[in-house]
């Protein structure tokens, strides 16, 4: 299982005056398996994003703005362990949810019905489910692999450690 990523960016010019709605984060103390949660992100959505190096800036193609939004339910199922990180600072945590994360939602927010984040969407893993049933298709018989593709996103308590190290303010509820 590969690493949490994390990344800090900032937005310029940014007036912290004209936002006044910043996410919660959901307290690891109070997260339960069986809680119903959301994905968000722009799957089926292609930006078409160039990067222009003498400028330094990234271009998006015209009529891409607003990217259509696209829920997706899922439940939280357990936690997922993946050793340290390679500096020894974290211990690697993810929350996994019943349904996949889809492209494009990556890096989106995984967050309950009152829109607290639970979670940071990060990948999608495909559990065998260890049956293989055969159909006829076309008039051969082909063995059909099942699985269960789950969503996984970075574990709030690798999110409030990362933000905690880098002295960036944030509200825990439970």
């Amino acid at each position: 299982m590969e690493k949490a990523d994390l990344v800090i960016g900032r937005l310029e010019p940014f007036n912290p005056d004209t936002n006044t709605h910043y996410p919660f984060i959901k307290n690891p103390k109070y997260i339960k398996p069986g809680t119903s949660l959301c994905k968000l992100g722009f799957p089926f959505h292609d930006a078409n994003a160039t990067y222009d190096s003498d400028t330094n800036c990234f271009n998006i193609s015209e009529n891409v703005l607003p990217m259509p939004f696209f829920p997706m339910e899922g439940i939280y199922t357990r936690d997922l362990f993946a050793g340290k990180s390679k500096d020894g600072k974290y211990e690697i945590k993810f929350l996994e949810t019943s349904s996949s994360g889809l492209k494009g939602q990556s890096g989106g927010p995984i967050f309950d019905s009152n829109g607290v984040l639970w979670a940071i969407q990060c990948r999608t893993h495909n559990l065998d489910l260890g049956f293989s049933p055969t159909i006829v298709k076309n008039g051969k018989s082909i063995v059909e692999n099942q699985f269960l593709n789950v969503g996984i996103g970075i574990h709030p308590e690798i999110i409030i450690k990362f933000l905690n190290e880098n002295n960036i303010d944030f509200k825990l509820t439970d």
